[in-house]
């Protein structure tokens, strides 16, 4: 009997990793983690074959080193496997340990906590093996057969069982670290939302700076025979990928003092985090259950989110619905992860714009100390895929049984709801954004970091204007409807919408910056054109609908079972 309700409970667990509370649709929440995987998938496949040509040049004019730059890759397709599976962690993150959901359903059952943990570490154990297993293998093939074409049967054998040995093993070893900070992290009782979005933060800009930055581990230059050369980006050998490394070679048969210590470390390390991770699994159990009904209901009244809230209630003016509103959207926006998720993921992408941006135009230390577009457009561009991310984390709903408030109390024609969200777009986006266009001074020089704080103030004013035209209704207060994103045919739009707010601008500042005049002429325009906007959104306002779509199901239409009972019934 334990072991049948260890098995529904295992199947539930890791169909968790792929449903959410705050969609409406599973198979599409499904459909997009596919895309996730596909992402990840393609870079490691294609970029053995764009090096198959280095490759037989290594071989042929310079067979001494083939070894080296096999190494440089092998360390590249370790470092790939370690933020592959970490993106994973990070879409996955509140799975990871147990959850609300864990604590409403399991606690009150009469099931032993030795079986619901052990159902959890093999849900946690299919999630490693399958994410870690596809993307791995995917980079396995094609390196292997570019880096093993002039060598025989066995050691392409030999090096394909090396790959998948050390970029699974350093996989292990990232996902076990993972589990462990998402088991301490559902212990803390505050601030554990805005750590996590940190996590997720951090994870998914790692995997985009890696596809960023890979290409510039290599240089191959191809003139004349006599002028054809190599660079290979010599890796420290403090990196602890060289632990993953060391295993790699020692079982592809590598000849080197160092492989086999190092090897020992990967293998030690990697079991030591395993055996650690199920141990804080175990620990957390009952402490994880209790906190996850108990969310924090102080973290919208710390620091930073305190300051925003008052704002938000400052720009709104007198109107007490419009401020009760904007501190609504505030508070919830700080304390609920769900929310914070798409703007971490966001702004992970346009920090992966400004490493792109600063590895393109690279070059000596100096370059940073001019006013130059990569480094004045560093609060725009955070700023604007910030914002894409906190609209998109307003149709995100909060407690949609809780929303009946707004149904019930909602005036019939207000432009309160519409203010709310007008001033909480505002005390989000633009004091960080000023804050850091400031924090420029040191480079570009305080007067021109002033003029700028004061530039990226008016874009971004002009930003919240255009974004609140887009909501009509109260935010977190509506199911998330499927595909409303639509990345996939609207990615150009979003490009555009980049360089309009971020390069464009930049660009004519840099023209200006000899002339204060013409540039606070230019401010005062962008503050005319926010101004239209804004009683644009007076108007529309106005013709708010706060009825729900009729197409929202309700909750009892979709009610999971777990059937415990009839597996406990069947081996009785």
């Amino acid at each position: 009997m334990p072991h049948a309700q260890t098995a529904v409970l295992f199947r539930t667990f890791f169909a968790q990793f792929f449903i959410s509370e705050s969609v409406t649709s599973d198979h599409q929440l499904r459909t997009a983690a596919i895309g996730v995987l596909t992402f990840l998938v393609t870079p490691g496949f294609l970029l053995p074959i764009q090096l198959s040509a280095p490759f037989e040049f290594a071989a042929i004019r310079f067979p001494a080193m083939l070894d080296p730059l096999i190494r440089l890759m092998a360390t590249l397709f370790i470092t790939y496997g370690i933020v592959s599976i970490g993106v994973i962690a990070a879409f996955t993150w509140d799975a990871l340990a147990f959850d609300r959901r864990d604590a409403m359903v399991l606690g009150p059952l009469p099931v032993r906590g030795t079986t619901i943990v052990a159902a959890k570490l093999g849900a946690l154990a299919a999630l490693l093996l399958s994410g870690a297993a596809l993307v791995n293998l995917m980079t396995a093939v094609p390196f292997v057969m570019v880096a093993s074409n002039h060598t025989g049967g066995v050691a392409a054998v030999r090096h394909f069982i090396a790959h998948m040995a050390a970029t699974m093993t350093a996989a292990t070893f990232v996902f076990s670290v993972l589990v462990t900070m998402r088991v301490l992290v559902g212990m803390i009782t505050a601030r554990r939302e805005l750590i996590a979005s940190f996590v997720q933060f951090a994870l998914v800009s790692a995997v985009l700076c890696f596809v960023v930055l890979a290409p510039t581990g290599l240089d191959v230059v191809q003139g004349r025979r006599s002028e054809a050369r190599f660079f290979i980006v010599a890796i420290p050998g403090w990196v602890p990928t060289n632990w993953f490394l060391g295993l790699y070679e020692a079982i592809r048969g590598a000849s080197g003092p160092e492989f086999r210590p190092n090897a020992v470390i990967a293998v030690e390390i990697t079991l030591a985090s395993i055996l650690v991770a199920i141990l804080a699994t175990i620990a957390g159990y009952r402490r994880q259950l209790q906190l996850a009904l108990t969310p924090s209901a102080s973290a919208a009244s710390h620091g930073s989110a305190r300051l925003r809230r008052a704002l938000a209630r400052l720009l709104v003016g007198r109107d007490q619905v419009a401020r009760a509103t904007a501190d609504f959207i505030v508070a919830t926006l700080v304390r609920n992860r769900q929310q914070q998720t798409p703007i971490a993921i966001n702004a992970a992408v346009g920090l992966a714009m400004v490493v792109a941006g600063l590895a393109r135009g690279a070059g000596d230390v100096t370059t940073l100390f001019r006013p130059r577009t990569v480094v004045l457009w560093i609060p725009l561009i955070l700023a604007y895929w910030a914002a894409v991310g906190l609209r998109a984390s307003f149709f995100v709903p909060s407690e949609l049984s809780a929303s009946w408030n707004f149904l019930a109390n909602a005036p019939s024609r207000t432009r309160a709801y519409w203010s709310a969200v007008r001033g909480s777009l505002l005390a989000l986006l633009v004091p960080p954004a000023a804050m850091l266009a400031l924090a420029l001074g040191p480079l570009v020089g305080w007067r021109l970091a002033a003029w700028h704080a004061l530039f990226v103030t008016a874009i971004l004013v002009l930003l919240a204007e255009w974004i609140a035209l887009t909501i009509d209704f109260v935010p977190f207060t509506r199911a998330y409807p499927p595909g409303h994103a639509k990345l996939k045919s609207r990615w150009p739009l979003y490009l555009l919408g980049m360089f309009a707010i971020a390069v464009w601008p930049v660009r004519i500042e840099l023209r200006l910056l000899n002339n204060p005049a013409y540039l606070l002429q230019m401010v005062a325009w962008i503050v005319a054109a926010a101004l239209v906007l804004d009683i644009v959104g007076r108007r529309r306002a106005l013709e708010w609908d706060m009825t729900p779509p009729e197409d929202v199901p309700d909750g009892l239409s979709s009610v999971t079972v777990l059937s415990i009972a009839s597996a406990a019934a069947r081996h009785v």
